[in-house]
């Protein structure tokens, strides 16, 4: 028997608190000192790509059987980079987030297929310093004894931030299901 007082949620609500939980998760595992490079590599790549998704879903219509389709291994956005390209192609991201985010795809890539890698590698190194983002966000740049590492984490935390915030304005710009001709049928 159900309770009279218990709250329904509807699925906007429902991935919030999802959302809100991963972003928990995220700073428990993301932030904590002596975590190897290679985790945080992975779960910052990782969790900006779910953030970004769930600022797709918020400005997709609520048809979630269709929606989730689009999500699937081998569809449409699928995988990371598809989700920046329709994001930006929308308008929900600004071009400096897009190159942002296309950085800490190849960084968490780079760390996901390479066992050798690190935060010395020349090319993650560089990779990290063309992060932008977060110069603008806490307005200065990084501080030259800070490393590549420290870079990675303040430019995944900054967007992350950001993306949390977009977010709520996609909700605002939601698209409609149009079923306007089944009144011809």
């Amino acid at each position: 028997m159900k309770n009279e007082n218990e709250l329904k949620f509807d699925k906007v609500t429902e991935r919030y608190f999802e959302f809100n939980n991963a972003l928990f998760e995220f700073h428990k595992l993301f932030n904590e000192k002596n975590k190897d490079e290679r985790a945080i590599a992975i779960i910052g790549g990782t969790f900006s790509e779910m953030a970004l998704e769930h600022v797709l879903r918020s400005f997709f219509p609520e048809d979630e059987k269709e929606v989730d389709k689009l999500f699937e291994f081998n569809q449409p956005l699928g995988n990371f980079s598809s989700k920046i390209t329709i994001a930006y192609s929308l308008g929900l991201i600004d071009k400096l987030i897009k190159q942002d985010l296309d950085l800490v795809r190849k960084i968490r890539n780079k760390f996901a297929h390479d066992l050798y890698t690190s935060f010395q590698d020349q090319q993650i190194k560089s990779w990290c310093n063309e992060l932008k983002f977060h110069e603008i966000s806490m307005m200065m740049k990084a501080p030259p004894e800070v490393n590549e590492l420290e870079i990675f984490q303040v430019g995944v935390n900054q967007i992350i931030s950001h993306l949390s915030g977009l977010i709520s304005s996609s909700k605002k710009e939601k698209r409609k299901i149009i079923d306007d001709l089944k009144q011809f049928l």
